[in-house]
């Protein structure tokens, strides 16, 4: 499961529709190019966005209470185009800073 997670990461996952997304701590608006922290949860093959964190908000490392399947990662945010036409941002570039599995 680790190197399908990273693809994942690696291929974009969405972070909010349009053109901005918001820090799930501060709410600081989060736009293309600026630099930002997610937990994501995994349940079996669905990979879900649990928190958005700008640069400023980021921890770096996974609470040591942490019990899910879940990974923390940072990269940028990235402006794409859903398949059916829609706006939307996506995590770019990303890598995996902690994991618990």
């Amino acid at each position: 499961m680790k190197l399908e997670t990273e693809d994942a990461l690696l291929s974009g996952i969405p972070i909010g529709a349009g053109q901005l997304a918001h820090c799930d701590c501060c709410n600081v608006c989060l736009r293309p190019n600026h630099r930002v922290e997610i937990l994501v949860t995994i349940v079996g093959t669905q990979i879900d966005v649990a928190t958005t964190r700008c640069a400023v908000c980021s921890q770096g490392s996974l609470s040591k209470e942490t019990e899910r399947p879940c990974l923390l990662a940072r990269g940028r945010v990235a402006a794409s185009v859903s398949s059916s036409g829609r706006s939307k941002l996506i995590l770019s570039g990303a890598s995996v800073v902690d994991r618990a599995e």
